[in-house]
C-alpha cells in the first residue's frame, strides 16, 4: 500500500480505537439516558472522522494508458486504446521548453483573415492534414489517432491506476485544461509537419452573430460575424474537409445553432436566423454571464482519484460545455457530433480553440466569482499526450492555466455582442426553461 493510502488508514484505525475508549466528563454524565445513545454518539463521530480523512486522502486524477479497456458511448462499445509506447514518458514543463522571450503567437478569428491570409492559411491546413491523413494508422500523430486519443479520454477506456474506475475528462473541472493541452499539442504537430514554428491554429468565432464597426480607439481586433461554418473547412477539395457533416452546414448564411437541445443531437432541426440568433444570445449570456458566473457553474464538478465517471452530463458539466460547446458539436454532426470520433474532424480543433479563448476571457467578465479552482487535486491532475516527435509527454493542469505561458494569445473579438445582451423582462425563456440544467436552480441548491 502506498504511503499516501497507508497513513489515512492508520489514522482512521487509531481514531476508531480512541472513540472506543471515549470518556465523557462528569458534567456530561448520561446516567438517565439509555446506553445506546453513547453508541450513537460514537458512531456519528466515527462517520465524521471517516469523512474528513477520506477527503484528506483524496488525490488528483492521473492518467496511464496501461490497462486500457473497451469504452462505451451511446450504448455502443468503443475500442479506442492508444498505441503501445515503450519509451520513457517525459514531463512537459512550459518554462523549460518554451522560449518566453519570443513574442506570443496570435490565434486570430477565422472570419477576419484577409484575402491573402485566407489563401495561405487554407493551403497550410490542406498540406498539414494531408500529411496527417497519410501517416501510418498507428502513428500517434495521425489524424485517426487524434480521434482515438479523444475517444479514450471520453468513453471510459482509461482506468484510474489501482482501481477498476473508468475516466472521462468531460463534465468536470478537467474539461477546459484537458482541451487546452490537446489543442496545444495538435498545434505543435501541425507546426512540425509544416516546418513552420509560427503557425497558429485560428479560432472559429461561432459566438459572435453580428458585424459592427470597430470601437473608437481600438487597436485591431475582429468585429465581423463568425457564427457560420468557416469556408476554409467547408471546401470538399481540401484535407480539412470531412464527409458526413449535417446538411445544415451546407446552407449558405445559416448561423450555427448554439441552442441545440440534447434530445435533438441526433438530428438537429433547421432553424432560420431569426429564430437562432436570439436563442444564441440567450445561450451565451447564460453560459458566460448569468448562470456560469461561479467557479463550480462554469468549470464543472470536482473530480478526484476514486470518483466515479459521470454518465449523466447534467450531474457534472459546466455551463459553456453543454450550452454552447456541445450544441456546436451536434449542429455540425458527422464525426464532430460524437465524442468517440469528434477529434478526427479537423474542425474540432478550431472549435476548441474558441472554447479555450472563452475560458480565458471568462475570468475578466463582470459579476460573480470568476476564478479557476485552486484545489491541489485540480492543479496536480495529469494527462498524457503525444508530441510532434511521437513521444509521450506528461502534463499537469497547473501548467495550463495561462495560455500566455504556453506561448500564444487571442485576437480581440466582438464579445460585447453577448456580454451586453439584455434578457427578456419576463425572465427565463421557453428554451432555457426546457433544459434539464441544474444551474438554473438558486445558488446553493
Amino acid at each position: 500500500m502506498a504511503d499516501s493510502q497507508r497513513k489515512p488508514v492508520e489514522s482512521l484505525n487509531n481514531t476508531v480505537q480512541g472513540l472506543g475508549s471515549l470518556q465523557l466528563p462528569p458534567s456530561a454524565t448520561m446516567t438517565a439516558v439509555p446506553g445506546s445513545v453513547n453508541l450513537k454518539l460514537i458512531a456519528c463521530l466515527a462517520c465524521l472522522v471517516l469523512t474528513l480523512l477520506s477527503r484528506s486522502a483524496a488525490e488528483p486524477i492521473k492518467i496511464t494508458f496501461d490497462g486500457c479497456v473497451p469504452g462505451l458511448s451511446n450504448n455502443v462499445t468503443q475500442y479506442c486504446c492508444p498505441p503501445k509506447y515503450n519509451g520513457t514518458i517525459v514531463d512537459f514543463i512550459p518554462e523549460k521548453e518554451l522560449d518566453s522571450s519570443k513574442p506570443l503567437r496570435v490565434r486570430k478569428a477565422l472570419q477576419c483573415l484577409t484575402g491573402k491570409e485566407q489563401q495561405e492559411y487554407k493551403a497550410k491546413l490542406d498540406k498539414a492534414y494531408t500529411i496527417l491523413r497519410n501517416l501510418p494508422k498507428d502513428d500517434p500523430r495521425s489524424l485517426d489517432q487524434h480521434g482515438i486519443m479523444h475517444c479514450a479520454y471520453a468513453v471510459g477506456a482509461l482506468v484510474q491506476p489501482g482501481t477498476n474506475i473508468t475516466i472521462d475528462i468531460h463534465f468536470s473541472w478537467l474539461f477546459y485544461p484537458f482541451h487546452r493541452w490537446f489543442v496545444f499539442f495538435h498545434e505543435r504537430i501541425l507546426q512540425h509537419v509544416l516546418e513552420d514554428p509560427e503557425f497558429s491554429l485560428h479560432f472559429w468565432n461561432w459566438d459572435n452573430g453580428d458585424t459592427v464597426p470597430k470601437p473608437d480607439g481600438s487597436d485591431g481586433g475582429c468585429y465581423e460575424a463568425g457564427n457560420f461554418l468557416p469556408p476554409l473547412y467547408n471546401d470538399s477539395s481540401t484535407a480539412q474537409y470531412v464527409t458526413g457533416r449535417s446538411n445544415l452546414t451546407r446552407i449558405p448564411g445559416l448561423p450555427v445553432d448554439l441552442s441545440v437541445h440534447p434530445l435533438e443531437r441526433e438530428n438537429p432541426p433547421l432553424r432560420t436566423a431569426d429564430v437562432v440568433l436570439p436563442r444564441n444570445l440567450e445561450s451565451m449570456y447564460g453560459a458566460m454571464m448569468s448562470i456560469g458566473n461561479t467557479t463550480r457553474h462554469f468549470m464543472g464538478r470536482e473530480y478526484r482519484y476514486g470518483d466515479s465517471q459521470v454518465l449523466n452530463p447534467f450531474d457534472g458539466t459546466g455551463t459553456l460545455e453543454i450550452m454552447g460547446h456541445a450544441a456546436t458539436h451536434w449542429w455540425v454532426g458527422g464525426l464532430l457530433g460524437a465524442v468517440e470520433t469528434s477529434a478526427a474532424d479537423p474542425l474540432f480543433f478550431t472549435h476548441h480553440s474558441n472554447i479555450d479563448r472563452l475560458w480565458k476571457i471568462w475570468h475578466n467578465l463582470p459579476g460573480g466569482e470568476r476564478k479557476d479552482y485552486d484545489d491541489p487535486d485540480f492543479l496536480n491532475a495529469e494527462f498524457l499526450f503525444w508530441d510532434e516527435n511521437a513521444a509521450l509527454r506528461r502534463v499537469k493542469v497547473k501548467d495550463a492555466l495561462s495560455n500566455e505561458a504556453l506561448g500564444y494569445c487571442y485576437e480581440t473579438a466582438n464579445d460585447a455582442y453577448w456580454i451586453n445582451y439584455v434578457p427578456p423582462v419576463n425572465g427565463t425563456s421557453n428554451y432555457t426553461a426546457s433544459l434539464p440544467f441544474p444551474y438554473l436552480l438558486p445558488t446553493g441548491s
